[in-house]
């Protein structure tokens, strides 16, 4: 069992620290070599937490050697290999110690900006805090915060929460990865309350306010000595705001909402939810694109990494794949989806990925071709949902039984045929 030593300083008291762990058995140990120490003229105190001691040297003055202070504990915790310490951080000297896999439950708490929430809502691990104003029970916030803000338990490692402060590069690590646990948050209320032909009904990301900062609260909720924390940084230097005023929600009822939920509390976790996160993400990106043509092909890329078709599915049947599992089990929409999917792909993805084109050459609307595709991404999230599908073969069972249908049969013959013939082509009709 190892300790670090610090000793004491003006104006500061001595520290023994170590890992809690190693030592939850060892206070009868701990009791007798305080008792051994004490008898030296030593004042000292085990800290409550588990993790050390503190003390003050007798007749301490600035210039005494430390090494006879290390001695005295050297020969008072002798069951203990006692290292001097190279810092005058406590935390730091722990964090040396401590193995990576230890982490600690806390509640995060992260504002929220450009959104308007009137009364605080709950969904799975989330907690959608309305504004102060609003609240008929402020004083059950643990934080000050007037504006909107969510908040979720999670755990966060040990020894990245003991380094905080160290550094802005450090600070800024744990501000991301609080941002991004934050964001999946904001996924579900992207996904049910946002839009590519209304993007004033997208919020800001996670934790960002006007100035460029983002903020991040972290209250630890288990036994520790770290107190709760208030970060704050320019963690991403880039960043994009809504100019207007956000979403307002009212409630988290849509299609699906409760799925991406369970997904993020770990209570479904299966190869398709996998898929879904990612998906959800990507929308995410699309929605912050400073570029028409990379949010669109974005959202494409997204819907063919959710479906996961074949490689070898190109053409019709890819395209007919897609329909098939986005036309909820309507021969109409079935038909109508694989024509406009194929045009969508056609004649504006092919023309930005191989012509080098922008949108301003192209008479489609970006935002309007975008919201296409995030509407099909969300109808496949929903057919997820509700079939309870946890792998792609099953994506891929269940399309290619529809497809082998009759009244399917026809309606794809029936648009290959036409449109293959507009473009002056061979029809070439896939086969399941």
């Amino acid at each position: 069992m190892k300790a670090r030593f610090l000793p004491p300083r003006v104006g500061h008291y001595g520290n023994l620290v170590w890992r809690r762990e190693e030592f939850v058995n060892k206070n009868a140990e701990i009791s007798s070599s305080l008792i051994k120490l004490r008898s030296l003229g030593y004042w000292a105190s085990a800290f409550p937490e588990g993790d050390g001691v503190t003390f003050s040297a007798p007749s301490f003055t600035a210039d005494e050697d430390d090494r006879d202070i290390l001695e005295d504990f050297r020969n008072c915790f002798d069951w203990i290999d006692i290292e001097q310490a190279q810092s005058h951080d406590s935390n730091t000297e722990i964090a040396e110690l401590e193995t990576d896999n230890r982490t600690l439950n806390c509640t995060i708490i992260i504002p929220l900006e450009k959104i308007y929430i009137q009364k605080t809502l709950t969904l799975g691990k989330y907690t959608y805090f309305c504004r102060k104003e609003f609240d008929q029970e402020p004083y059950e916030r643990l934080s000050d915060l007037e504006t909107e803000y969510v908040q979720f338990n999670c755990k966060l490692n040990y020894r990245d929460l003991l380094r905080l402060n160290r550094t802005i590069d450090h600070n800024d690590y744990v501000i991301n990865k609080c941002l991004s646990l934050a964001e999946h948050a904001l996924d579900i209320i992207r996904y049910s309350h946002s839009s590519f032909k209304n993007k004033a009904f997208t919020p800001n990301p996670a934790g960002q306010r006007d100035d460029g900062f983002y903020d991040v609260e972290i209250i630890p909720s288990e036994r520790t000595h770290l107190k709760p924390l208030k970060l704050s940084g320019i963690s991403k230097p880039l960043s994009v705001s809504n100019n207007w005023l956000g979403p307002q929600v009212d409630d988290l009822f849509y299609p699906g909402t409760h799925y991406l939920a369970a997904i993020y509390n770990e209570e479904i976790t299966s190869e398709i939810s996998s898929s879904v996160t990612s998906s959800l993400r990507s929308c995410r990106q699309s929605f912050y694109s400073i570029g028409s043509e990379s949010q669109f092909l974005n959202l494409l890329f997204t819907l063919d990494g959710l479906a996961d078709p074949e490689k070898k599915w190109t053409g019709w049947k890819h395209r007919s794949y897609i329909a098939a599992l986005i036309c909820e089990r309507s021969p109409n929409k079935f038909q109508s989806i694989l024509e406009e999917f194929d045009r969508i792909y056609n004649d504006i993805r092919n023309k930005l990925v191989h012509e080098g084109r922008d949108f301003y050459q192209i008479p489609d609307d970006p935002d309007d071709v975008s919201e296409t595709i995030f509407c099909y991404i969300k109808t496949l999230i929903q057919l997820i949902a509700d079939k309870g599908f946890s792998n792609k073969s099953e994506l891929k069972q269940y399309a290619m039984t529809l497809l082998k249908e009759q009244i399917y049969k026809d309606k794809c013959h029936e648009v290959v045929q036409r449109v293959s013939i507009a473009r002056e082509k061979k029809p070439e009709h896939p086969s399941w």
